[in-house]
């Protein structure tokens, strides 16, 4: 695990922006699984600036979800394609043939899981994951407690989760279930880079820099990743160890 600390908000996305243009740079064409949540904000909107060679790889790439909420389309504000749309896939002109996202809306929720895996896995499966840690440990909506063998599913989402999430969302209500992608369709991606900010992931992130794999904290389950990059947020980089690098 290579790990980068950083000294302010502004460095901390450009340095996001900087990991994630080098991996669509260097696997032209690629998958990438996208976050929501206040973390990435920075990180997308870092990317409106980057180079033209960049924006044109970032185009050339194609886009999944980590997760959406069981019972919402692309078209309800509340839902994850929305925001997505709203702040990556619009701002950058990222075309609709480029995109394969989770349907909340689908009739078979189950059936769009097992169809979504499919296609993920048919064309190559994810070659950038974008994650963020979750202060219980999760990443997408697995909770604590997912087994780590899962592939895409319905997962039910913990109370803590669906707090947060509705303080972002102006305390609008939100369904209580979720589609995913599981913790094992996440650890066979080639490259992850998992965001980890705010003081309230400080505890997510001792567990993670324990290096002892917990199934209650589903973020060490990439723990041994061959190519997995944690970036942390000027107020969690205290919790680095010393020999951590610096991000330029």
């Amino acid at each position: 695990m290579r790990l980068i600390r950083t000294a302010s908000a502004q460095q901390f996305d450009r340095c996001a922006a900087d990991l994630l243009c080098a991996q669509v740079l260097a696997q032209p064409g690629t998958q990438v699984a996208l976050p929501t949540g206040r973390t990435p904000l920075g990180l997308y909107a870092s990317l409106l600036g980057r180079t033209a060679t960049e924006l044109a790889a970032l185009r050339r790439a194609h886009y999944v979800n980590l997760d959406e909420y069981l019972g919402l389309g692309p078209s309800d504000p509340r839902s994850y394609a929305h925001f997505l749309q709203r702040q990556v896939f619009g701002p950058l002109g990222i075309g609709a043939s480029q995109l394969r996202l989770l349907r909340g809306d689908m009739p078979d929720a189950n059936a769009e899981c097992a169809q979504f895996e499919d296609a993920l896995q048919a064309a190559g499966g994810i070659g950038v994951a974008v994650l963020g840690l979750g202060a219980n440990g999760h990443i997408a909506f697995n909770e604590p407690g997912t087994p780590w063998n899962t592939r895409t599913h319905v997962a039910d989402l913990s109370a803590e989760t669906l707090a947060v999430n509705e303080r972002l969302n102006g305390a609008a209500p939100l369904p209580r279930r979720g589609l995913t992608l599981g913790v094992a369709t996440l650890r066979a991606a080639r490259t992850v880079l998992l965001l980890a900010a705010g003081e309230s992931k400080a505890e997510a992130l001792r567990r993670l820099l324990a290096g002892v794999p917990d199934l209650q904290w589903p973020a060490t389950s990439l723990l041994g990743h061959p190519d997995l990059t944690l970036l942390c947020s000027p107020e969690l980089a205290a919790l680095l160890p010393a020999r951590a690098g610096t991000a330029a």
